[in-house]
């Protein structure tokens, strides 16, 4: 019992010494601090700016942390960090006269604070800027940092997609009716950091302008390239097969049914490609992607191909005298070196009973040369449609 005694006034008193220590330490370190708020904020009027200053200057910067851009909606949203800096004389005092205090901390609501406001927001009407804690300096100089989501509208340019590079601008003024405030960027303006990567888009470049006399005070626009590797594989790389499949139907022989069932077989491989790619093509959008005009194209070369395919099995299979021109092309081009070129070249088989052996072997000479100079075009309006109409990854920018 006397042991449980001792241990209790000891406890007591170990008590009683932290207790002592506590209340000390919160005194020494609040007590300046509080004396500083309450003689600064008696008579301070919140609604008012700065005395002496009927425009305050005021230094931003950004601090960009998640953004994304929907094509779709034309919305560009950014989750940034901001941070305001001005002067208030009215918040300036001697540290020697507050036990060393240099700084303190208020609530945004008891200060008057500048308004920030985006104004090309998709919602133009709505406006709020939450701001909890501003960090005041003995020389008046405030500071306050919050973060904020800002949503603007972006046109979203596709022409080149999917490498397709967007310009989307963040415009900035005061949302005081009286116009208080003259805003100018902060040292780097806005700080990227690893925020710059991500979300299908990499930004690539940023364009800052200020002019504190007009409505637009800061305005900021980044450059932003899509992500494209994914659907650069599964884009240029389908349309070269589809080239590809009907240039080759061009070289089968036009007397098998091979070739009319490749070409149409290639017909079909175009149609299927673009119900493929409906899954990942934009739909909102005033261009239209260069890589549609392509496909287009290609479509009507392949077209094109099933027709000439039955014009020239009509053509092979003439027994009637030729014409007198068809001969002297079929003539000058056969037995000059004109033979060469003409690929692929098919041949009538000799046979000493058929009377009409030397009609058909014109008829099937003039349908080579026809179909070695389809060849020719086809291959060029290829190579034309590829330069013109492939999109190309934009170049780098510094």
């Amino acid at each position: 019992m006397f042991s449980q005694i001792i241990l209790l006034m000891f406890l007591g008193i170990l008590n009683a010494s932290y207790s002592q220590d506590c209340v000390m330490l919160v005194t020494k370190e609040d007590a300046w601090d509080k004396k500083l708020h309450t003689d600064k904020m008696e008579n301070y009027r919140l609604r008012q700016p700065p005395r002496n200053q009927s425009c305050v200057p005021v230094k931003v910067h950004f601090q960009l942390k998640t953004f994304a851009f929907d094509e779709y909606a034309d919305r560009f949203t950014a989750k940034m960090w901001t941070r305001m800096i001005w002067k208030d004389e009215r918040l300036t005092w001697s540290p020697a006269e507050y036990g060393g205090v240099s700084k303190m901390v208020v609530l945004a609501t008891d200060i008057w604070t500048p308004s920030l406001k985006l104004l090309n927001s998709v919602d133009p009407d709505y406006f709020n800027m939450y701001i909890e804690e501003c960090l005041v300096h003995n020389d008046g100089e405030v500071m306050c940092v919050f973060e904020q989501i800002y949503e603007s509208f972006c046109n979203a340019k596709l022409r080149d997609w999917p490498f397709d590079v967007q310009n989307c601008t963040l415009q900035f003024g005061d949302g005081d009716r009286l116009s208080t405030s003259r805003f100018r960027f902060k040292g780097r303006a806005i700080t990227l950091g690893d925020a710059e990567f991500g979300n299908g888009w990499n930004i690539m470049q940023k364009d800052l302008k200020e002019d504190p006399d007009s409505d637009v005070q800061l305005s900021f626009t980044l450059t932003m390239e899509r992500q494209a590797s994914g659907l650069v594989a599964v884009l240029v790389g389908p349309c070269f097969i589809l080239s590809i499949l009907t240039t080759t139907s061009i070289l089968i022989n036009v007397n098998d049914y091979i070739r009319l069932g490749f070409s149409c077989f290639s017909l079909i491989s175009h149609f299927v490609f673009v119900f493929f790619i409906d899954e990942f093509l934009p739909k909102h959008s005033g261009d239209t992607p260069v890589i549609l005009f392509f496909v287009r194209d290609s479509i009507i070369l392949t077209i094109t191909s099933v027709l000439f395919t039955f014009v020239l099995s009509k053509i092979v299979k003439r027994i009637t005298v030729p014409f007198e021109w068809v001969s002297l092309v079929s003539n000058k081009v056969f037995f000059s070196f004109g033979q060469y070129l003409i690929l692929p070249r098919w041949r009538v088989e000799p046979d000493s009973k058929d009377t009409y052996g030397k009609n058909k072997e014109i008829w099937n000479n003039m349908a080579n040369i026809l179909n070695s100079v389809y060849l020719v075009v086809v291959i060029i309006v290829y190579m034309i449609l590829f330069r013109s109409y492939m999109p190309k990854q934009p170049p780098a920018q510094y």
